[in-house]
């Protein structure tokens, strides 16, 4: 037994604020925001930088409403290791409101320029394409814009999730195809239509970035006349998806069935293949030479044609429901049976596939000639009648549907970047990317809560969401860091999954809770002085410390308490 006993240890929570900590001073947020948004000279302890970086902590630590944040910098030591001179009963709800009312009043799009700039610059974020998409976030209450006239406007539109009861906000995110590093992030009335926010979004990142050479990636909403003409008008470079609107699924259908040679495209271990053919665009009485690149993918082929199959069965299902209900009800004259089928064809949208023929095989029934009652030793005459009696025979067109199949797998992009500039493998590449942006709003919608959003203030709601794509680039920028430095020591991450050894694609919530459990404390000893302590990392730790860029100097009592 030992004969020095220690009772008592006080401990609280470090987590992964220190790495936090070591990001936030290589992004130079505090910083810049101090240097452009004075604070008021009655505010003598809290700056909006300061304030800044406490709500984007707390967003990492899903704490969403601004009134719990006091309470999360008194329950935990987070907000203590980094901003260890606030006190946690500075960061009340009105001085929090304060910085976003500041950030708005100073143009929340000048502080995008000044901070991302740093980060591209500091973290070497390539540029050369980028992609865009919008999703919408809910707002629970009325937020009545008539309290406050200025900014965007909350209010019913078309939602995502379709929660038709809820306002709701557009966001609109662009992010690089390095890393999906968010580059800029805009809010729209709640309800803009998508198609209207990309132009805009392509002038912003050209003021972002200083250049206009760079690749814009969005869905199909970009593609058309007037976007594309816009960018094109205007020295841009753009790809997207080509909408099924008449004109184009003709235009892709004549290419399909007459091209004769197509490039093979070697992808995750398959190979697609694809073609392309001029576009040209009529707008305003001018010609653009655009590209019509279509490609070909084997799992789009295997979707569709099931998708075509079901519709096959479903159609010939419903013309032998539709033959058990003929001659009955409102189905008694060929005019209506010949709509009744024209809709189930239109339904299924098999009218290629299919014809169908409606048959009158009228029956004769007789009745008595006079009316009324019969003699009893007379002759009763009796009359024909001829009744309708309609059925209707399918039939099925084998080479329709042999030709619908030789069209499966095809999609069509459209852009007007040069095939010298842009081979058909990179346009496939740049198209698939896509994902990133589209991931990087399912994590802010999912991960983090981005909705439902707690704020009533359209201004404020617009400076919040400007904090919270800062702390998705904080996260994209670890993961970056942490997917590079592996791939330049060719190894990955042992134990840090169940049962995988060499682990090279770590997601940055999973990496931050590696260090959920690592506690400082300190504790009195018997000789009467106190000694403070921050628990030994474990090799998994300082592994991901390693891949991380962060020195294990961070993860020290010294470095995080010892102000001397």
């Amino acid at each position: 037994m030992p004969k020095n006993i220690i009772e008592n240890v006080d401990t609280q929570g470090v987590g992964f604020a220190p790495i936090l900590l070591h990001y936030f001073k290589q992004c130079g947020i505090v910083e810049a925001i101090d240097n452009h948004v004075p604070t008021d000279p009655r505010r003598k302890v809290l700056t909006h930088g300061e304030a800044c970086i406490a709500m984007v902590t707390a967003i990492l630590f899903q704490v969403m409403q601004l009134y719990r944040i006091c309470r999360f910098a008194d329950e935990t030591t987070i907000l203590k290791i980094i901003l260890p001179h606030i006190q946690p009963d500075q960061y009340f709800d009105d001085r929090l409101a304060d910085t976003l009312d500041a950030i708005y009043a100073y143009g929340i799009g000048n502080l995008e320029m000044l901070i991302t700039r740093h980060m591209i610059l500091s973290f070497n974020i390539q540029t050369e394409v980028c992609h865009n998409d919008t999703t919408t976030a809910s707002v629970y209450g009325d937020c009545n814009n008539r309290l406050s006239p200025e900014g965007i406007r909350i209010t019913f539109g078309f939602n995502k999730k379709h929660r038709d009861d809820l306002k709701q906000l557009v966001w609109s995110l662009s992010v690089s195809s390095d890393g999906a590093f968010p580059l800029f992030e805009q809010s729209y009335s709640g309800n803009t239509a998508d198609v209207t926010t990309y132009v805009e979004q392509w002038f912003r990142l050209i003021d972002l970035l200083g250049d206009r050479t760079f690749l814009f990636v969005a869905d199909s909403k970009l593609a058309s006349s007037e976007n594309m003409t816009t960018i094109h008008d205007h020295d841009g470079f753009f790809i997207a998806p080509l909408p099924m609107y008449a004109s184009y699924k003709t235009a892709l259908y004549e290419a399909i069935d007459q091209h004769h040679q197509e490039v093979l495209i070697p992808h995750k271990g398959r190979l697609n293949r694809g073609f392309e053919v001029p576009l040209p665009i009529e707008h305003k009485g001018k010609s653009y030479p655009f590209r019509m690149i279509v490609l070909f993918d084997h799992a789009l082929f295997a979707r569709k044609r099931r998708t075509l199959d079901n519709r096959i069965e479903k159609t010939r299902a419903a013309f032998n429901e539709l033959s058990a209900k003929l001659n009955k009800y409102r189905l008694k004259t060929e005019e209506a049976i010949d709509a009744a089928c024209q809709k189930i064809l239109k339904k299924n949208q098999t009218a290629d596939l299919f014809t169908y023929q409606i048959e009158n095989h009228p029956r004769l029934t007789y009745k008595n000639k006079r009316r009324g009652r019969q003699p009893k030793n007379g002759k009763v005459e009796k009359q024909a009648i001829a009744t309708d009696h309609f059925s209707v025979s399918l039939t099925f067109h084998p080479d329709a549907y042999e030709k619908a199949l030789d069209r499966c797998g095809y999609y069509p992009l459209v852009t007007n970047k040069a095939g010298s500039e842009l081979s058909i493998e990179a346009a496939m590449q740049a198209h698939k990317n896509q994902y990133k942006v589209e991931h990087t709003n399912r994590r802010a919608k999912g991960s983090y809560r981005l909705e439902p959003i707690h704020i009533h203030t359209p201004q404020r709601i617009e400076a919040y969401l400007f904090l919270f794509k800062i702390a998705l680039q904080v996260v994209s920028l670890m993961e970056r860091n942490a997917r590079t430095n592996i791939c330049l020591r060719d190894r990955g991450l042992d134990n840090f999954m169940p049962n995988k050894t060499d682990y090279r694609t770590p997601k940055a919530e999973y990496l931050l809770q590696k260090f959920e459990y690592v506690v400082h404390g300190e504790m009195r000893l018997p000789d009467g002085n106190t000694y403070g302590f921050v628990s030994k990392l474990t090799n998994t730790q300082r592994d991901i410390l390693e891949v991380l860029g962060v020195p294990e100097a961070c993860y020290t009592y010294e470095y995080l308490f010892d102000t001397s």
